[in-house]
Formats: structure tokens, C-alpha cells, sequence
């Protein structure tokens, strides 16, 4: 884990942990600061602690926890392009499933059946591109 973190235009860096806290000790994660007398307390065992151990395990809990965040976004992200093929093939099946519709070809416009053979054929993704590519430089 990096020792700088970076808020915006704040930026902060830990030199070195300066607390171990032995087993069984309370680990002071439930605080309270009360701005009338400048102090931070802990709300399980009643002890004050010092404003800068409070801020750095600020730090550190903000550290962990933007960690996390941005894992779980990868993973989203990793699902959701994983998934986009299935999201069309359903939104194709739910429209053959209607009794008075059929989905259509988004290029003529002719109705596709399911007895059309969809899918049955296939071509190359890069020169399906440069196609589309040269069918829109020929519409402008």
C-alpha cells in the first residue's frame, strides 16, 4: 500500500507507523471529535487520543478503503464488458418471443426471423469496422 494519498489537491504522506497496538488493546476505531475542546476521544474505552494518531488512521482507513473501491470497480467494469453480448442476444430473444413483433436489421430494416439463421454466420470484427467505417465517411 502507497504511504502518499492523494485528496484532490491535498496530499499527504506517512513516514512510518508509530503505533502497535498489543492484542486485545482497544483499537480506538469508533471516535468522536469534540470541537469545543479540540480533543478526540474513543468511543468504546473512553480514552483520549491524540488529533494526529486520529487523522493518520484516517489516512490509512481512507487508504484501505479507496483500495477496495477501485477493485470492486474493476471487477464491474470487467463484468459489464464480459456481459454486453449477452444484454443483445436477450434483448433479440425477448423480441422473437412477442407474438406480433420480430427484431429488425438495424441497416435495412428487414425483419429477422428465427428461422434466418442468425448468428450461423459470422465475419471478421476488424474488417467489419473499417466497412462501417467507410459506410459513414460515404454518408458525410
Amino acid at each position: 500500500m502507497s504511504n502518499v494519498i492523494q485528496i484532490e489537491e491535498m496530499r499527504l504522506t506517512q513516514r512510518s507507523r508509530s503505533y502497535v497496538g498489543r492484542s486485545g488493546e482497544c483499537q480506538h476505531m469508533n471516535l468522536t471529535m469534540d470541537e469545543d475542546g479540540d480533543i478526540v476521544k474513543c468511543d468504546d474505552c473512553g480514552i483520549q487520543v491524540s488529533a494526529f494518531w486520529a487523522l493518520k488512521l484516517l489516512s490509512e482507513n481512507y487508504g484501505r478503503a479507496m483500495a477496495k473501491l477501485q477493485s470492486r470497480e474493476r471487477r464491474q467494469a470487467d463484468v459489464e464488458g464480459k456481459t454486453i453480448h449477452l444484454r443483445a442476444a436477450q434483448e433479440v430473444e425477448r423480441a422473437w418471443r412477442s407474438r406480433t413483433m420480430v427484431p429488425t436489421c438495424p441497416h435495412c430494416g428487414e425483419g429477422i426471423a428465427p428461422t434466418d439463421g442468425f448468428g450461423r454466420s459470422a465475419v471478421n470484427k476488424q474488417i467489419d469496422e473499417r466497412r462501417r467505417q467507410q459506410r459513414r465517411e460515404g454518408e458525410s
